[in-house]
């Protein structure tokens, strides 16, 4: 697609938009509900696409890509007629007899990227939002997880028209050609070095963002803890997907006299879920890449004490699950996000220190603190920063509708999931109807202003 393509087609959703008909509550509906119907059509293909791209199981799948969205679109058809209702709102003393209203409307014509690791729950989590708010969208899967890309696009064709929703496919060059132009407002998933790169280029066109990035994301185990519970939910999160996936355990933080016994119940469930040999085991995948495997070898052969697991196959780009012990903040496995089944064990002593260093790192997308001390979870909440946290479990808050899911700082900016999405492809325009048959005098409003200062300043204090 060359920019003169990429800008008749921006044109062509910006006509659309202008017609009126995104506006009509009904028509959203429509569209919503025939997602609904393609997406459930297209169950096997997606399951097959992700099995392709990364040996991801069907379960996993389920929970995380096709429950999750359906949910999402069950929940927004439910709701969308309440979130897009015009809110009355209290109107100041001083503009008493005035009717002041918060007007939801969409912002235009946005869009969205997806990352590769869960990219139908990327795309089209996002994308329902932007239908349920008015807008049209553009959305352009990862090109690193061609196979899902193409069913992607298959369920976009068959469902809209090009000029509501369209999918793009293509590598990094065809992003930046439509980067170039214009939108109303960029959702991008993936990496924080990326990013910059997306904020830079909206930049130039004031366009807002939306960015959900990742993270170095603790898991921080005391000695109160459930340690049989902590060590399954960590070992469980940590090779969800294979590693791959934003709001897993990146690291664990356990207190130095329970280390050990943890690190043996890590092995006990790696096993237990796993097998001795998690290569032949049909819940286990393999690494997006060749790239990201080579990156995941080096890491794991510089970093530490290797103390369980380490095998690797290029050729289906298997690594095992793998614990490494001896890990220090300077190791190299500590300086980014790892993205994949290699668990560091790091010690700590006081829950104090460990706050006090959680604050000079970059915000994670998620902390998890698994502690049965209410004082440790009140400090660990108060003095810590992060997208979300659960506590006693791992990633289950990103899993509620009824919470937004996003970053701060580097791990990202705004929030979706539930209303949320809906608020983030809206904008809330503040209105005040102002009435002729207000009991307020105005005059003062009005120059010359002599001798009506003082008249001023007492209405002020009788309506504060």
């Amino acid at each position: 697609m060359d920019q003169a393509q990429i800008k008749n087609l921006l044109d062509n959703q910006r006509a659309f938009f202008l017609s009126g008909k995104t506006l009509e509550i009904d028509f959203r509906l429509e569209q919503l509900e025939k997602l609904r119907d393609s997406f459930i059509k297209y169950e096997p293909k997606i399951l097959e696409a992700v099995k392709k791209d990364m040996g991801r199981n069907d379960m996993e799948t389920y929970l995380i890509e096709l429950n999750w969205v359906l949910d999402e679109l069950n929940n927004t058809i439910k709701n969308l007629k309440d979130w897009a209702k015009d809110e009355h709102v209290n109107t100041p003393a001083v503009f008493t007899g005035n009717d002041s209203i918060i007007k939801p409307e969409p912002l235009g014509t946005v869009f969205i990227l997806s990352a590769w690791n869960f990219a139908n729950w990327q795309i089209f989590g996002p994308l329902l939002g932007a239908i349920a708010a008015g807008n049209t969208a553009v959305v352009k899967p990862s090109s690193d997880s061609p196979a899902c890309g193409e069913v992607i696009n298959e369920i976009v064709e068959t469902t809209f028209s090009p000029d509501y929703v369209k999918c793009i496919l293509g590598d990094v060059e065809l992003v930046n050609r439509v980067l170039e132009e214009r939108f109303d407002l960029i959702f991008f998933t993936g990496s924080p070095r990326v990013g910059k790169i997306i904020q830079a280029a909206a930049s130039k066109n004031l366009t807002p963002t939306i960015l959900e990035l990742g993270g170095k994301s603790p898991a921080i185990i005391d000695e109160t803890a459930d340690l049989e519970h902590a060590a399954k939910s960590v070992v469980r999160t940590k090779l969800f997907n294979t590693g791959q996936i934003c709001v897993t355990v990146d690291h664990v933080y356990v207190h130095s006299s329970i280390k050990d016994k943890f690190i043996e119940l890590s092995k006990k469930y790696m096993v237990e879920f796993y097998g001795e040999d998690a290569s032949q085991s049909e819940d286990y995948g393999f690494i997006i890449n060749q790239r990201n495997y080579e990156r995941l070898l080096g890491l794991m052969n510089t970093s530490g004490t290797l103390i369980f697991g380490g095998q690797s196959d290029a050729s289906t780009r298997y690594i095992s699950p793998t614990i490494l012990d001896q890990v220090t903040e300077e190791t190299p496995i500590m300086q980014e996000e790892i993205f994949g089944p290699i668990m560091p064990v790091l010690t700590f002593e006081s829950i104090d220190e460990l706050v006090a260093l959680q604050k000079t790192k970059e915000k994670p997308l998620a902390l998890y603190l698994f502690s049965n001390d209410k004082k440790r979870q009140d400090l660990v909440l108060a003095h810590t920063s992060a997208g979300g946290v659960t506590i006693n479990d791992c990633m289950i808050h990103a899993a509620s509708r009824y919470l937004p899911f996003g970053g701060v700082g580097n791990s990202g900016m705004g929030n979706y999931v539930g209303h949320a999405s809906f608020k983030a492809f809206t904008h809330f325009k503040p209105i005040m109807i102002a009435n002729r048959n207000k009991l307020v005098d105005d005059s003062l409003n009005y120059p010359p202003y002599a001798g009506k200062l003082e008249k001023l300043k007492r209405i002020a204090e009788n309506v504060g």
